[in-house]
């Protein structure tokens, strides 16, 4: 297999640096990319950042993880959720097609005709599912490759990602509400990046896919699990409806490619 020089934006986010650890184990060399650290500090909304970028660090390929991903921050300011999570990623693809992996998410469905095969239309609630949805349009009329994830979890000292927060939330002694009525498909962040890397190892692969746990469950039963193989208190947790009209239901994931351990197996490394 060739070694790879593979730019992943987005470096200070949940998922970079279990990608970073994958793709390095491998052999491949990674340069990542934020507005204020990583190997490359920069603002990519910037005119001609994204080209400044490709000729000064030359990657082979390029796995596109940075996004305006808070849906509230996105309803305040739509204008920069497209720019952010649209117009950046098809820069990338206009300039070099199927050597860039865009990392889009669930949320571009309604959640009322799960589960999701990745032919479905796209159906987005919020404006950040519909600035993702834009931003596959335009990767892929660019020729470039896109990729859905559902709810990652995993270990994180910053306490992002499904289980950090919620491990975080019970050791200081908080009663956390999780939903009944909203159901994903999670899996752990290692294993999204596990499937990342091989597929930028393959310029020849699939344009669109889905990258999926194998189960549907709701919040609250992720949360339920996680507390018991993590040796936390399952009878703090809280049950609640969601009633958000901007977050789907139910965006369960058909995944294309079958995970690679149980979903009690992941949430014990979580």
């Amino acid at each position: 297999m060739a070694r790879l020089r593979i730019l992943v934006t987005g470096g200070t986010g949940f998922l970079a640096p279990f990608v970073v650890r994958v793709a390095q184990a491998l052999g491949h060399t990674v340069v990542t990319t934020s507005r204020s650290v990583g190997d490359v500090a920069i603002d990519l909304q910037g005119a001609g950042m994204v080209d400044a970028v490709l000729e000064a660090m030359a990657p082979d390929v390029v796995l596109h993880l940075a996004a305006m991903a808070r849906l509230a921050d996105c309803e305040q300011d739509e204008r920069a959720a497209t720019r952010i999570n649209a117009e950046v990623p098809a820069r990338f693809a206009e300039r070099i097609g199927a050597r860039c992996v865009f990392v889009s998410t669930d949320l571009v469905f309604d959640g009322r005709a799960a589960p999701y095969a990745a032919t479905a239309p796209v159906s987005p609630l919020s404006v950040y599912g519909a600035s993702k949805a834009y931003g596959e349009e335009q990767v892929r009329a660019h020729g470039g490759r896109v990729v859905r994830l559902p709810l990652l979890f995993g270990p994180d000292a910053s306490g992002r990602g499904a289980t950090a927060s919620l491990r975080a939330q019970l050791q200081r002694g908080q009663r956390p509400s999780l939903f009944t009525n909203e159901y994903r498909s999670p899996m752990h962040a290692f294993d999204a990046a596990q499937a990342l890397v091989a597929l930028v190892e393959r310029p020849d692969g699939p344009v669109l896919l889905h990258v999926a746990g194998p189960e549907r469950v709701s919040r609250w039963e992720l949360g339920q699990r996680f507390a018991r193989v993590a040796g936390l208190d399952a009878s703090a947790l809280q049950a609640a409806e969601c009633q958000d009209p901007l977050r789907p239901r139910d965006v369960a994931l058909v995944p294309c490619l079958p995970p690679s351990r149980s979903l009690d197996a992941m949430l014990a490394d979580g």
